[in-house]
């Protein structure tokens, strides 16, 4: 395969074979689209995992396993995830190099 660079894109390659980064501009191309390709598929997973995040809340909502706030609970909720906040602090002082 037969592959034509930009020349801004081929002058870089070839500042990182001549400062020895790479041993021929095959091998810097080589690796760069082997990158592309990881970071294609770690995205691909992410993308999975959100997916089934996704799925998983739809599942409790179907079930009413979730709890509906609204302008007068929802201070209700700041209180409680304040309060708890404060206990975890407290413990972590406790026990110092433990974290959660």
């Amino acid at each position: 395969m037969n592959i034509i660079l930009k020349p801004e894109v081929e002058r870089l390659v070839k500042e990182k074979v001549a400062r020895g980064e790479y041993d021929t501009a095959d091998d810097f191309v080589d690796e760069a689209v082997r990158r592309l390709i990881d970071e294609e598929q770690e995205d691909d997973a992410d993308r999975a995992e959100i997916r089934a995040d996704i799925d998983a809340a739809e599942a409790e909502i179907d079930r009413g396993d979730y709890v509906e706030y609204d302008e007068n609970t929802i201070h209700e909720l700041a209180r409680d995830v304040h309060e708890r906040g404060l206990k975890r602090l407290a413990a972590e002082r406790k026990e110092p190099g433990v974290r959660g």
